[in-house]
């Protein structure tokens, strides 16, 4: 089981700059990462203590359980990925200069 505080944690997020916005879905969606459109609700931004972060979900293999989420902080911009199911929490800086200047790793995310 995890949360998505964990795995904003875990990816490195900053709380005290960050923002968050949330999709929820329809109770009839198979899971978060797999509804489609029609099953989407309209999208909000959260703060640090709505409880949508600390909701545990199955995170491993089978249907991607985690929340929809777009998040970012004063460095990165965070989301969800998954591979068959089996979700974690990367993401991307927000300015280009540090992938050319080296400092950070370019994203290839999936698999």
């Amino acid at each position: 089981m995890a949360t998505l505080r964990q795995m904003l944690d875990n990816a490195g997020f900053c709380w005290d700059t960050g923002v968050i916005v949330w999709q929820d879905v329809t109770e009839a969606a198979h899971s978060p990462g797999w509804a489609s459109e029609d099953e989407w609700l309209k999208p909000e931004f959260i703060d640090k203590h709505h409880a949508i972060l600390d909701t545990e979900f199955y995170a491993s293999y089978g249907a991607p359980r985690c929340p929809r989420f777009v998040a970012k902080d004063h460095r990165r911009i965070y989301f969800p990925v998954q591979y068959d199911g089996s979700t974690h929490v990367d993401s991307v800086c927000q300015s280009l200069t540090p992938y050319v200047d080296g400092s950070a790793q370019f994203p290839y995310p999936g698999g």
